[in-house]
């Protein structure tokens, strides 16, 4: 096998990785923290909401410890580009 097509497969896996992360967070949101939008992960939630409540806030910077800096900003934008897509492909 090439090492460009070891490379595709690496990529296609990370993506998928990517995607049952996504997923499962937007289930725990909703299941476990009583989250009222099926398609908001925890982190969006948390960076949405971190300057509202003092809960919010402890998640994003516990969230962003483990993870990296920004992760919960960037969860919140990749959350709202996912919206935005699927408002897109309704209206055409």
């Amino acid at each position: 096998m090439s090492q460009n097509k070891v490379d595709e497969v690496l990529e296609e896996g990370l993506k998928y990785v990517t995607r049952v992360g996504d997923a499962s967070s937007q289930l725990v949101n909703v299941a476990l923290l009583w989250g009222d939008n099926a398609n908001e992960s925890v982190s969006g939630r948390s960076h949405r909401l971190k300057d509202k409540n003092k809960a919010w806030n402890w998640v994003n910077a516990t969230i962003d410890y483990v993870f990296d800096e920004d992760h919960c900003e960037r969860a919140y934008l990749n959350d709202v580009a996912r919206a935005k897509k699927t408002l897109e492909e309704a209206e055409s």
